[in-house]
């Protein structure tokens, strides 16, 4: 467990919990709401890590990746999975169903290792609640793939 980093997080910002969270075996502390940049501060902070980002105004083509990494997220370079899963996919953002959109996204996901970065993808934007973006990119896959 010595090589695991744990940030430990709270609504409680009182110094009194933060202590005991540290205590517990927390690397660090974040109050909630938690903000990603925060987040991904101290995560670089505690594995010394420096982050990459590309910007290209395209949010759902956006490559973000570690500067140590070989293998940064594209979404133009996403291999999606077939249309019918694309659409079960959509209609589950749509209806605002982002619990079970994750868990379809990984049983599809386990269908093929090359669908593993997309899926991973929409379960990232699934966790942050970020919808459009789930729609914006399926959406483009599904257009993309008509023939």
């Amino acid at each position: 467990m010595q090589n695991l980093l744990v940030i430990v997080s709270s609504a409680s910002v009182a110094q009194i919990d933060q202590q005991m969270s540290l205590d517990a075996g927390g690397n660090d502390f974040l109050a909630k709401p938690v903000e990603a940049e925060e987040l991904f501060t101290l995560v670089a902070q505690h594995l010394q890590l420096s982050w990459k980002y590309d910007e290209t105004g395209d949010e759902t083509a956006a490559k973000v990746s570690l500067v140590n990494s070989n293998k940064p997220v594209n979404a133009e370079n996403l291999v999606a999975p077939p249309l019918a899963d694309l659409q079960v996919l959509l209609e589950l953002a749509q209806d605002g169903m982002l619990q079970e959109l994750a868990e379809t996204a990984q049983e599809i996901g386990k269908k093929s290792d090359s669908y593993q970065p997309f899926i991973q993808q929409i379960i990232h934007l699934a966790k942050k609640f970020q919808t459009e973006q789930i729609e914006i990119l399926i959406q483009k896959y599904l257009v993309n793939n008509k023939d």
